[in-house]
């Protein structure tokens, strides 16, 4: 119990920026940043991207934001089927420019601007971006959601609510990420062949009576 003392003794905290906090060991030469300003490496970069996804879609305000276009706007069944909410389960999908994408954008923003940052603070303002409508969407069964993320479903921009285009027109995005963006923004109605709903499913297997 007295190293431990005697340890937290040691330890300061390193106020010297107006932005963030330093944990310092005295006398040493190393200390603990909160906030970073930039990745090291291109692992580093995603593993931090992907924490913060998982931070904005654990949120309460997340969900709260869900709950909202679900419910009070009534984007409640599936842009592709009609099937509503009550009836299977429903995922909201990022489109054309998914989560990971518009949470990296917003962290080379950061950087670009050099401002130091946690991965809170690069969550709130995407979250910021949602509640502003300034993120695209669109709700889709869980399952042709997962045949999208599986390349055998194409999905047409004339279903997306919110403004796609907004982080185009206001965020440094790198050419071949605008190119890809710009690609899905390109998939109309007619290039998906939508042709079946919740009451015509085509292809639908019927067991043969002992008649037939």
């Amino acid at each position: 119990m007295e190293t431990e003392i005697d340890l937290l003794r040691e330890i300061e905290v390193d106020n010297s920026t107006n932005d963030s906090s330093n944990l310092k060991l005295k006398d040493s030469p190393f200390c603990l940043p909160l906030k970073i300003k930039n990745f090291t490496t291109e692992k580093e970069q995603v593993s931090f991207i992907r924490n913060v996804e998982k931070i904005i879609r654990g949120s309460i305000e997340y969900k709260l934001w869900v709950s909202y276009i679900t419910t009070t706007l009534g984007h409640n069944k599936c842009a592709l089927t009609d099937e509503k909410l009550l009836e299977c389960p429903l995922d909201v999908h990022h489109y054309p420019i998914d989560l990971f994408t518009i949470t990296k954008i917003i962290a080379a923003d950061f950087i670009e601007k050099e401002i130091e940052f946690t991965s809170y603070d690069i969550a709130i303002r995407a979250m910021e971006l949602h509640y502003q409508n300034k993120i695209s969407y669109m709700v889709l069964l869980s399952d042709i959601h997962y045949k999208y993320h599986n390349g055998f479903q194409k999905l047409p921009i004339e279903y997306v609510h919110g403004d796609w285009k907004y982080i185009l027109d206001n965020f440094k995005v790198s050419d071949e990420e605008r190119a890809e963006i710009l690609d899905l923004a390109n998939i109309h109605i007619d290039d998906c062949k939508v042709s079946w709903d919740s009451k015509s499913y085509p292809g639908l297997y019927v067991p043969k009576s002992e008649n037939d």
